[in-house]
């Protein structure tokens, strides 16, 4: 599957989406969709990092601008609406995309941006995100 979805620590505070080779965002939102049925009456919030590392494209998808305000769509109650994008150079963005601060706000909440894997992990922790037990 070219976007799947998994845990991302133990707790089950961050659900990751990982896009591999050729993916589109029909497959990412269908990643999301069901993903949801995990967090179905899950007692905890959950942030979303969208990881393209492994992506196989050469540039992201059209219509990333419209796409990633959807990050960390609160379409359960167990979202929290913040959401961290990781391996995404900020000049592959469109022209005037971010905020002053470099994040995205979205109708549910706010994307950020990481560039590596640390960086993208001690924002989570700093939203309370548990990593010692994975």
């Amino acid at each position: 599957m070219p976007v799947r979805h998994e845990w991302y620590n133990a707790e089950k505070s961050v659900m990751r989406y990982i896009a591999e080779g050729d993916w589109n965002w029909h497959d990412y939102h269908r990643a999301v969709r069901v993903s949801l049925f995990a967090m179905i009456n899950h007692p905890r919030t959950v942030h979303s990092l969208i990881d393209l590392r492994a992506s196989g494209r050469a540039a992201l998808p059209a219509g990333f601008g419209a796409h990633a305000r959807t990050f960390g769509k609160r379409g359960t109650p167990a979202l929290s609406g913040k959401a961290v994008v990781l391996g995404v150079r900020l000049e592959q963005l469109p022209p005037n995309i971010l905020d002053a601060d470099g994040t995205l706000a979205t109708p549910d909440g706010r994307v950020y941006f990481a560039q590596s894997e640390d960086e993208a992990r001690a924002l989570l922790q700093s939203w309370g995100c548990d990593f010692q037990t994975d």
